[in-house]
């Protein structure tokens, strides 16, 4: 059968048409495809609602919830906060600390409140005043005693928590009584600042207990602690002579460990074959002898002991030894303990401290020697004046020197001659007289009384007469 005539040009005109015509999507409209993001977010936040619910109520409800997330936020805000918290408290800490170390009057209050401490206990058998808290109007004592004491006025005892001590209000040190000498005591205090407690400066003295004193903890830490007690104790006015031994500082090599074990010996051993006195005069000017070593071995750790317990040395060693000694825990955060001794301070500020305190005392000493404002000058010695027999020996050189005439050289010849016997004649009249007239006998000139700077910085001779150990310190063996 075929097809009509008239159809074949009208079924082929779809397939004459353009091929995109076939291939055009069907796409939704933008407004139904918002909607459905909307509804979809809706019903998840609703289901996240929900949740939340569910586990809020499990947890205790909302007043709690909210509590907790108070607490949360407070303690991110701390955290945060704590690095810029912790440079102002250092930098207080800092300038604390040098402020005090820097008064010359700050080491003699400390010196004069043990001094003071240590003849109120003298009635009290094994106390000792051992450590010192100075801070704005208020200075505190800390005592190793089992029970502490009644204080005698103007001392009272401190009702704060903490080590037991005896406080006194700063107007009223100038009224404390003066030392007075303890039976066979011959020690002066030695105390040095250890650290901050808020805001009170730690100050430990390195005589009241067994005289060997360790730093320990972590390593860069008790290094920079150490370093800091040596400088504390090498500054003018401290009471000490400090020898540091080699290892103790990079940049600084000292004698050997062994070589200064050697000296104290032989010194030691003076003393108590002469006069007995333990290396201290009566006036007390003799400093402390203080050796600064670091990892010393069992042997040496053993003649280091013998020395302490003679009360010949003060030692103060990095690292732990075994012995009678007071041990300072210090970690990476400068924190330093000492539970024996009611220690706890914040070592961190005490280097930069010191340093500044040292720069004080070169400035001081540069004002010192500086010739003051106004006054003359002494007048320089005038070297061209010489002595007559000087003066004659110069012209006789020059006349040597010069070449003279025939005439000048008879001339000088004959002056020559002329001096000669007078000064012939001026000596055997000199020894003449000499062998007449017999010398009287002259007294023996007075010797000149030297004082030295230690003698003027020195405390009363009564001040410095204090025990020897403390009740809390402890043996320990490794």
């Amino acid at each position: 059968m075929t097809a009509p005539a008239g159809s074949g040009p009208a079924l082929s005109h779809p397939a004459a048409a353009d091929p995109a015509y076939g291939s055009v999507l069907a796409l939704g409209k933008p407004t139904e495809s918002l909607l459905t993001l909307l509804i979809v977010a809706v019903v998840v936040l609703l289901l996240l609602v929900l949740l939340l619910r569910h586990l809020i109520r499990k947890r205790g409800g909302w007043r709690r919830f909210r509590r907790r997330v108070g607490r949360e936020l407070t303690l991110t805000r701390r955290a945060f906060g704590e690095p810029l918290r912790g440079y102002r408290r250092h930098r207080r800490g800092v300038r604390a600390l040098a402020r005090h170390l820097s008064d010359p009057r700050g080491g003699l209050l400390v010196r004069r409140l043990l001094d003071a401490a240590a003849t109120a206990l003298a009635d009290a058998p094994g106390a000792v005043p051992h450590a010192v808290r100075t801070e704005a109007g208020l200075a505190a004592v800390q005592i190793a005693a089992r029970p502490l004491p009644e204080p005698p006025a103007p001392w009272e005892t401190a009702e704060e928590p903490g080590p037991q001590r005896w406080e006194l209000p700063l107007a009223e040190a100038d009224g404390l009584p003066q030392g007075r000498p303890r039976t066979g005591a011959r020690i002066r205090p030695l105390p040095v600042a250890v650290g901050m407690a808020g805001d009170a400066c730690v100050h430990l003295d390195l005589t009241a207990g067994p005289r060997l004193i360790t730093v320990e903890g972590d390593t860069a830490a008790r290094g920079r602690l150490l370093q800091a007690l040596a400088a504390q104790l090498d500054r003018p006015g401290s009471g000490a002579s400090v020898t540091v031994t080699d290892g103790v500082h990079p940049h600084y090599r000292g004698p050997r460990l062994d070589a200064v074990l050697r000296d104290l010996e032989e010194t030691a051993e003076e003393p108590r074959e002469t006069e007995g006195t333990d290396g201290f005069d009566e006036s007390g000017s003799a400093g402390t002898t203080v050796v600064v070593c670091a990892a010393p071995g069992p042997d040496q750790a053993r003649r280091l002991g013998a020395l302490a317990a003679s009360g010949a040395v003060v030692c103060l060693i990095d690292g732990r030894v075994a012995g009678h000694s007071w041990a300072l825990r210090v970690d990476g955060r400068g924190r330093v303990v000492a539970p024996e001794l009611g220690l706890d301070a914040d070592a961190s500020p005490l280097g930069g401290a010191v340093a500044a305190a040292v720069r004080a005392d070169r400035r001081r000493l540069r004002r010192e020697s500086a010739p003051r404002r106004g006054t003359p000058l002494a007048p320089r010695p005038d070297h061209r004046e010489s002595r007559p027999q000087e003066a004659g020996e110069s012209r006789q050189a020059d006349e040597t020197r010069r070449i003279p005439s025939a005439g000048e050289a008879e001339e000088t010849r004959r002056i020559a001659v002329a001096r000669t016997a007078e000064v012939t004649q001026v000596l055997a009249e000199a020894e003449t007289l000499r062998e007449e007239t017999p010398a009287p006998g002259l007294p023996a000139p007075a010797p000149a009384r030297t004082t030295t700077g230690s003698e003027l910085l020195a405390e009363p001779a009564a001040a410095r007469d204090r025990t020897t150990t403390a009740a809390s310190s402890g043996v320990r063996e490794d």
